[in-house]
């Protein structure tokens, strides 16, 4: 097999594939030495070579899957983060919208409130007018009545001396 300058074969990599799961699976790794091997080489040193093969890759995963983790928690805490802020300026909106509302709504509270109180003045000057206008007519009936009483009673009287006022100018103009 081809090797790079690495000393891996092409079928090594570096990162580890991640499949449709989204688990980190590592690629193929040639298991053969990337140099031949020897005449001299044992069994013990062969295992021992691929146990540090095994073990570098073990340790590259693990590195993976630590960046990996470090990269998902911080998408995470982004994620959270805008999230947090859009739940605060949604709720600044709704308070501003609100506060908006509630003083329109004191604003239209106020008005109709001054508007009533202009009715209850306008009422209590015409019922004020009203008693006033009332007083008046019932002392005007009052003194007509008084005059009517005292009339009748000054024309009794007074009708004995028209006569007899009468008569002399009678007299006086007889003559």
């Amino acid at each position: 097999m081809p090797s790079s300058e690495h000393g891996r074969t092409e079928t090594e990599t570096d990162t580890p594939t991640v499949d449709n799961g989204g688990v980190a699976v590592a690629d193929e790794v040639e298991t053969e030495p990337s140099h031949p091997a020897t005449a001299d080489e044992s069994p013990t040193s062969r295992a021992a070579r691929m146990l540090e093969l095994a073990a570098g890759t073990a340790d590259q995963l693990i590195s993976d899957a630590e960046t990996e983790a470090e990269a998902i928690v911080a998408t995470s805490r982004n994620d959270a983060a805008r999230a947090e802020a859009e739940l605060v300026r949604t709720r600044e909106e709704q308070t501003a919208e609100l506060e908006r509302e509630r003083s329109t709504a004191l604003a239209g509270l106020a008005e109709e409130k001054a508007a009533l109180e202009e009715q209850i003045a306008q009422l209590r000057r015409t019922e004020s007018d009203y008693r006033d206008r009332m007083r008046h007519q019932l002392n005007e009936q009052l003194s007509l009545l008084e005059t009517s009483q005292s009339e009748p009673e000054s024309e009794s009287v007074a009708e004995p001396e028209s006569e007899s006022v009468a008569e002399p100018e009678s007299e006086s103009v007889a003559d």
